[in-house]
């Protein structure tokens, strides 16, 4: 007991009955302290003595410069206690610790608020920022790993995976992964102010990328983003991430994966062992609490969320509009109108303002059309379109074959609007060529019966005039009367 540490309110006891008399022997039996305890505080506080003992033999046989290298490359004391014991019979792992104290520099406590979360209330989601490398055997390229990490704010239970990128896409699927790892969703997800998740973030506004927000809308949680470089707002996601750094990644440090499926693999393992420890001072393991946390998830979808990626485009007055260098149809009411085009490779889906007007299936190819006949007007109001009495006002300006060529391609389809597009092209030739080009490019093009932009480009391109003739391009003036009732 001799030397013995007490309180400081014993400390003054022991000085407050010396100043009223008392001897040491009646000092140590009213306190109920030993007397070299008595002795020591008999003067006054003071700095306590460093008794210096001799080190026991396993301190001279351990490598402590070795040691003191792993400190520096911040690998945790527990696992380097496991690997020393391994060659050489140690102690507790308490004692391993006091020898290590003189080499570890002393931060003052921070002051904290903690913040009791409900269960089944929210999520926390971040990337690392580490890395793992992966060497391809065939080729040697090396690739970069990148840890996404997502926890449940109330039992702490966490889920981690790594991916070749940070990407919309591989962020996605870990969310997917995620969130079948745990059996269900909460109300509330914290996501890190990564780009493939919060656009922008200043104060009390953000942007949600668009992708990220459909998602959440599919498993029916909220986005509620931590704000910028504050880490404290998503501590149960930060703690998962230093337990990985401390204990997962010097376990594999000497290791090397030839694979990203390897490599999760290993993780996995170390993973469901992890959430099975206890928890240092919660006296349970994460699973223990997400048990009593699960019930209060909200369930899946019946699917995991599809990727759709979301784009801006605008209705031309043919009723389509371009996408991936394909025309898709909405009703005409929309012409002219911005939309909100929702996509992946086998759906395309056309809003405005947040209402879905109009649905195609993904076409591969260039120069293709997914038209829905209903999304045309009715023939009176296309009699009366603008677009179409314009295009035939310009290529009357023309001449007489270029006017012929519009008319055929206005009433080659029973939905004149079809082709709108295309007379609008070739009506735009106008400004690359002369009249006497342009008429016979259009000669030469209905005389083969190829109405197209690409031919009559071809055979205006090579008009070459004759020097005794002002214009030698013929005319169909028989059959332009025909067609010059309008549609039939």
């Amino acid at each position: 007991m001799s030397g013995k540490k007490i309180i400081m309110t014993k400390q003054s006891e022991v000085l407050r009955l010396k100043s009223l008399g008392h001897s040491k022997s009646e000092v140590t039996r009213l306190l109920g302290i030993d007397r070299a305890t008595v002795r020591r505080y008999w003067d006054g506080p003071h700095e306590s003595v460093e008794i210096v003992r001799d080190s026991p033999l396993w301190v001279e046989q351990l490598d402590w410069e070795y040691i003191r290298i792993e400190l520096d490359k911040k690998v945790p004391r527990k696992i380097l206690y496991e690997e020393q014991n391994q060659s050489v019979e140690l102690p507790s792992y308490q004692a391993f610790c006091e020898y290590l104290r003189l080499h570890e520099e002393l931060t003052p406590p921070e002051v904290t608020i903690k913040i009791h979360r409900t269960p089944g209330s929210s999520i926390e989601v971040d990337y690392s920022g580490d890395k793992i490398q992966i060497i391809n055997p065939a080729t040697g390229e090396i690739y970069n790993a990148e840890l996404f990490v997502g926890s449940l704010s109330c039992s702490g239970y966490f889920y981690a995976e790594f991916t070749l990128t940070q990407r919309l896409e591989d962020f996605i699927i870990a969310h997917n992964n995620m969130f079948s790892f745990f059996g269900g969703t909460a109300s509330f997800i914290f996501p890190d102010n990564c780009k493939t998740a919060v656009i922008k973030n200043k104060r009390n506004e953000w942007d949600i990328n668009s992708t990220y927000q459909d998602m959440c809308t599919h498993y029916g949680i909220v986005v509620d983003p931590a704000d910028p470089y504050s880490p404290r707002h998503k501590p149960n996601v930060e703690n998962a991430v230093g337990l990985i750094q401390k204990d997962f990644f010097p376990r594999i440090r000497n290791r090397t994966f030839t694979s990203l499926v390897e490599l999760n693999q290993v993780f996995r393992e170390w993973l469901l062992q992890k959430l099975q420890e206890e928890v240092r001072g919660r006296g349970q393991s994460r699973l223990f609490f997400y048990e009593q946390e699960r019930s209060h998830l909200k369930s899946l979808p019946d699917s995991s969320y599809e990727l759709f990626y979301f784009k801006k485009a605008k209705v031309h007055p043919d009723c389509h509009f371009i996408h991936e260098k394909n025309y898709y149809s909405v009703p005409y009411h929309y012409v002219g109108k911005e939309l909100d085009i929702k996509f992946n490779s086998k759906e395309v889906h056309a809003y405005f303002e947040t209402t879905r007007i109009a649905s195609h299936t993904g076409m591969k190819g260039s120069y293709h059309y997914s038209t829905i006949v209903a999304h045309y007007p009715e023939k009176k109001y296309v009699d009366l379109n603008y677009h179409i009495g314009l295009a035939r006002r310009d290529a009357e300006l023309v001449g007489a074959n270029t006017l012929l060529v519009v008319e055929r391609l206005l009433n080659e389809d029973r939905f004149p609007l079809k082709n709108l597009r295309r007379v609008q092209g070739i009506i735009g030739l106008s400004k690359q060529f002369e009249k006497e080009a342009m008429e016979y490019g259009c000669e030469m093009a209905l005389h083969f019966e190829h109405l197209n932009y690409d031919r009559i480009r071809r055979f205006a391109k090579g008009y070459r005039p004759h020097k005794d003739v002002l214009n030698t391009s013929p005319t169909r003036q028989a059959e332009l009367i025909c067609l010059q009732g309008g549609l039939q």
